[in-house]
């Protein structure tokens, strides 16, 4: 048969994020293909990763080694205290520089422009800077400047971007949302827990479309896991893996489904 492209969207998450390397191991051993890439902060990180053609063995590897304090530097300004410039560096020695035109997979990440809320999906161009922006949560991180314009987060206008995966053509859409159940909301211990609790409560907002428009949702609870825990790498990606690997089977009919209808129009 005739299988559509697929389109992978990996949302936000921060530590958290590490759960989308087990969910690609579970594709690669399904045979199933990723054909285009969208990622949102956190999110992003591995889908550049991803499309750049990086073995999983790899990827696990350098994210067995991430911390807080290699994503982050302080600097006082009077727009925040937190750089994301080691962000940037950690992608440019990663992936050699590379432009977006250079990635194995096409890929796009999304930012969200300061000055007008609205989204702005990156496709082409340096891609470490870009994914910089896309990590660069409010109140935390300083503003990056892109062309001229500012930029900050890219899960304030689309957390989960399935809108950007698609705009890369007809395809099976499969998104991986990672956002906090609205239960999980506590009390604040902390001004980051502040912080990531507000930035989650805007990302709700436009959550709900981006799940509608997934031809398939993979939704896990991984309200267990600190936003900030990168203790628990080994145990979101196993995670991961494990979750969609249950959800296999279903993707899978689900994709050939919805590529018989393709064929027929």
């Amino acid at each position: 048969m005739n299988l559509l492209p697929i389109g992978v969207a990996l949302s936000g998450g921060t530590a958290k994020s590490m759960f989308h390397i087990g969910a690609v191991r579970a594709f690669q051993k399904a045979g199933v293909p990723i054909d285009y890439l969208a990622g949102t902060s956190g999110g992003s990180i591995v889908a550049v990763m991803i499309a750049s053609g990086m073995p999983l063995a790899k990827l696990d590897e350098l994210a067995g080694n991430m911390s807080w304090w290699k994503l982050a530097s302080i600097k006082l300004t009077k727009l925040g205290f937190v750089s994301s410039e080691p962000i940037q560096r950690f992608i440019e020695d990663v992936l050699q520089d590379a432009n977006f035109e250079d990635l194995a997979i096409p890929c796009a990440v999304t930012v969200t422009n300061l000055l007008t809320g609205n989204k702005a999906a990156f496709k082409t161009g340096p891609v470490a800077p870009v994914v910089r922006a896309s990590c660069s949560i409010p109140q935390i991180y300083l503003p990056v400047e892109l062309d001229g314009d500012h930029y900050v987060d890219g899960g304030l206008s689309e957390y989960l971007p399935v809108e950007t995966v698609r705009d890369f053509g007809e395809q099976f859409t499969i998104g991986i949302n990672l956002s906090t159940k609205r239960s999980a909301y506590q009390r604040p211990q902390h001004i980051l827990q502040l912080i990531m609790q507000i930035t989650n409560m805007i990302a709700q907002q436009n959550i709900s479309q981006s799940m509608r428009r997934a031809d398939f949702l993979l939704n896990p609870d991984v309200d267990a896991y600190s936003s900030f825990d990168f203790g628990n790498t080994r145990q979101l990606i196993e995670m991961g893996y494990r979750y969609t690997n249950e959800n296999m089977d279903a993707i899978q009919t689900a994709w050939r489904k919805k590529s018989r209808i393709w064929r027929r129009l």
